[in-house]
């Protein structure tokens, strides 16, 4: 939208501009022909040097903001970027930017801009936060629509533990849930977390072909006080041991078993998992 209302802009300004130009040319013409011709050339010439500058400065623009989205590869920062676009995209009341169905606080924009850029991210200005956030968010939706884990057996067998979490975060994303994905080296037993009104809840996400048993609950416990969460969900794609069954209700354990999330998956996705 805001790319849009500067190209009008853009317009607007040629547009007055070549209206001048017009006007002043016809009262030279009416006043001396040579005279017109000489300064035609010459306002000719000038046009196109700064129509191939435009082109130019376009291009280098267009393929400084291209190596952004390689350097946050590099930088690990796709994660960060996703969780902002998660807790922060949500905001109501004024906003000072919005794309799609999402829309940031200008503040809280700024204060990630300088937190990108501490981590080593060559991002100038508010417009370069912008590219990145249309990028990540277009793919973000993409892969809400499409469903695409790159998967096509629909198996709970044939997906890695990365791609089980990524599954989650469809199947929550469409529940309405705003989703932080936490789930790597060092997480501290969180997989995901799950914002919703007061709510916010960690999930423990197993993949496993055999049942889960206490160690995942234990898990979710300890990693439910680490994130400063209110509730704590085991997802896991096979079912549960008596023992993690008996856990969980003392601890006030949420467990999610395979019938459970296929259920969840058919209502909310509209795939059917085996």
């Amino acid at each position: 939208m805001k790319e849009q209302n500067k190209l009008y802009q853009y317009i607007e300004v040629i547009f007055w501009s070549l209206v001048l130009l017009a006007l002043y040319f016809s009262i030279v013409w009416s006043i001396n022909k040579d005279e017109f011709l000489k300064q035609s050339f010459f306002v000719l010439g000038f046009i196109i040097l700064v129509f191939f500058l435009f082109i130019f400065f376009k291009k280098q623009n267009k393929r400084r903001k291209e190596n952004l989205l390689k350097d946050v590869q590099r930088l690990s920062l796709k994660e960060s970027i996703n969780n902002f676009i998660n807790r922060a995209g949500m905001e109501k009341g004024k906003l000072a930017w919005k794309y799609v169905d999402y829309g940031f606080n200008r503040d809280k924009m700024d204060i990630f801009l300088r937190t990108l850029q501490k981590e080593g991210l060559k991002v100038k200005n508010i417009d370069d936060l912008e590219y990145l956030l249309i990028h990540f968010i277009d793919e973000k939706e993409e892969a809400i629509l499409t469903g695409n884990l790159k998967n096509k057996q629909n198996s709970f067998n044939s997906l890695s533990g990365t791609e089980f979490e990524l599954l989650l975060i469809r199947l929550f994303d469409s529940m309405g849930y705003i989703v932080e994905h936490c789930g790597k080296a060092g997480d501290q037993g969180g997989d995901l977390i799950l914002n919703k009104g007061s709510q916010r809840i960690l999930i423990q996400a197993k993949c496993y072909t055999n049942n889960s048993g206490n160690d995942s609950v234990q898990q979710a416990v300890a990693a439910k006080k680490y994130y400063d969460s209110n509730e704590a969900w085991v997802v896991c794609s096979s079912n549960f041991t008596r023992e993690a069954i008996e856990l969980a209700n003392v601890h006030e354990v949420k467990l999610v078993g395979k019938k459970e999330l296929q259920e969840l998956l058919l209502t909310y996705l509209k795939e059917s998992w085996i």
